[in-house]
């Protein structure tokens, strides 16, 4: 295997993440797991006498599915209730909330950009150098998602109470979103876009 010889050789970690929602404050340490993005690449085929040749078709990006530990402050259950209404959302009690809509524009502003970081081993500490001694904490990222027009598809607020269980209370959010775009950083640091 490659790695014997490489002694910084660092595999990335499952429990090593951030979530960021730019338009919901107070969320990001309370993330249980989520999904990273994906897609899925349609084919059409072209048979020709006893061969068939295959073509890509359209590219459709996959949901995300994002799951909360729910608790009394911050309150994520009533974040994401807030950010339905920040949608358009209205109780259908009088005519004039029959004919009120929800727009694309108003769903994706109700939760910002959604971001979803993969860590390294946390804060690095780097010397700043001989004519600086001292040590700077440098939180390291080694790869960012950006879902791009992210909205949210729907919203479980807890799987059902269970006076038999201890567990916490979560909150799964489905989100879609036209496109996602990937950076990396290289080994000083150094954001690089790939698209």
């Amino acid at each position: 295997m490659p790695f014997f010889g490489n002694v910084a050789f660092e595999p990335k970690r499952k429990f090593r993440f951030l979530v960021n929602f730019s338009g919901i404050s107070n969320l990001t340490f309370m993330v249980k797991s989520v999904n990273k993005p994906s897609y899925t690449m349609s084919e059409k085929s072209h048979n020709v006498l006893n061969h068939i040749f295959k073509f890509p078709g359209v590219v459709k990006w996959n949901d995300v599915k994002c799951t909360f530990i729910d608790a009394k402050d911050p309150s994520v259950g009533s974040k994401f209730y807030l950010a339905l209404l920040n949608a358009g959302y209205v109780k259908p009690i009088n005519e004039s909330a029959l004919v009120t809509g929800i727009t694309k524009l108003s769903t994706t502003a109700a939760i910002g950009e959604v971001t979803i970081r993969q860590l390294d081993g946390g804060g690095v500490v780097l010397p700043q150098g001989p004519e600086a001694p001292g040590f700077v904490d440098q939180t390291r990222w080694l790869e960012q998602w950006t879902l791009k027009n992210a909205f949210i598809k729907g919203v479980t607020f807890g799987e059902g109470l269970d006076y038999s269980s201890e567990d916490l209370v979560d909150i799964s959010v489905d989100l879609v979103y036209d496109y996602a775009t990937y950076e990396h950083n290289d080994p000083v640091g150094v954001p690089l876009a790939l698209g």
